[in-house]
């Protein structure tokens, strides 16, 4: 059995290259601290590496962030070649907080890099629902919300231990249509065939659906939260609801009735990415990274930077690390 094998992770490394020369990577924070063995056994010893780290769940409260850091201390007294560890933040708070646990960090919203030709705006598709919610069916996401909307789509799977939760929270939603799962890169279709988007949950991460719902020209019901997903989210796009599902229920059909227009908010969300990607495109500068390729970051940045995407080999490769085996 290789040592790929043995721990679990096929043939690459839960990461994304954004240059090889100089080396700049890019990662979760739990897919890289899951994983140091992996990442000792393969990164180069002799070169030093700068290293991204996005957020997938809040770091603001003094807890979290004091656990965080913490963590990364061990990671590089583990790995010395981490020249940098730059942690992105979702929120300014965020940045508040690791600061004072003494991380290095800056506020680089992960909802900026999506690409936005995933996410058209379809005109021609019928409105069928009056909201839509996409995600997983865990207590966090908070479905039960919903109850009262009238017309409802949900979009989103659970695990087997949360099988009995799902089912009981299935059964008080029974005017919704539930899909177990969708092609993301066709998630375009059921998002425009609804008038809202729904975004519940009290605590999270920064959530990539939020954008996706604004970039297809939707506005959103919100609910309060940490995680940062309201920093790229237009106000005028954007109802702040109660924790109470007629409160969600009436915001629901207040943008059935009459909601901005579907080309103002994506191209205002478009401008709230827009200083995110410049900070990235002004990070990757500053780590060395030469202007041909800032170039072609520029113009387009991977989607999501290549992160939980899928991977396969050949990042190996362009990593520069050995065959598995």
């Amino acid at each position: 059995m290789s040592m790929w094998s043995a721990i679990g992770l096929g043939s690459y490394l839960p990461c994304a290259l954004l240059s090889r020369q100089p080396y700049v990577l890019a990662a979760y924070e739990r897919d890289f601290l899951s994983h140091l063995d992996a990442y000792a056994a393969a990164l180069p010893r002799d070169i030093p590496i700068t290293l991204f780290i996005q957020l997938g769940w809040q770091c603001q409260t003094e807890a979290a962030a004091a656990r965080l850091g913490m963590d990364f201390q061990a990671a590089r007294q583990r790995l010395p070649q981490l020249s940098r560890v730059l942690i992105l933040a979702n929120c300014p708070e965020e940045v508040a907080a690791l600061s004072r646990s003494g991380q290095e960090v800056v506020l680089c919203h992960q909802n900026a890099f999506l690409d936005e030709r995933r996410y058209p705006i379809l005109p021609l598709v019928r409105k069928r629902h009056d909201a839509i919610y996409i995600a997983r069916i865990t207590p966090f996401k908070r479905h039960a919300l919903a109850a009262a909307v009238r017309s409802l789509r949900l979009i989103g799977s659970f695990s087997e231990r949360e099988r009995d939760y799902a089912e009981a929270t299935l059964r008080g939603l029974p005017q919704a249509k539930v899909t177990r799962s969708w092609p993301s890169p066709l998630i375009a279709y059921p998002i425009n065939q609804a008038r809202c988007g729904l975004c519940l949950s009290a605590e999270e991460g920064a959530m990539f659906v939020s954008a996706e719902y604004v970039l297809c020209g939707l506005p959103v019901v919100n609910t309060a939260n940490i995680g940062g997903r309201d920093l790229v989210l237009p106000d005028f796009a954007t109802a702040k609801v109660s924790d109470d599902s007629a409160a969600v229920s009436a915001a629901a059909c207040a943008f059935a009735g009459q909601a901005p227009a579907a080309a103002d908010i994506r191209a205002a969300t478009l401008e709230l990415m827009r200083p995110h990607r410049e900070t990235m495109l002004a990070l990757l500068h500053g780590a060395g990274v030469g202007d041909e390729l800032c170039a072609r970051y520029a113009r387009r940045f991977p989607h999501k930077l290549g992160l939980r995407c899928g991977y396969s080999p050949w990042r190996n490769r362009a990593l520069g690390l050995p065959r598995p085996g």
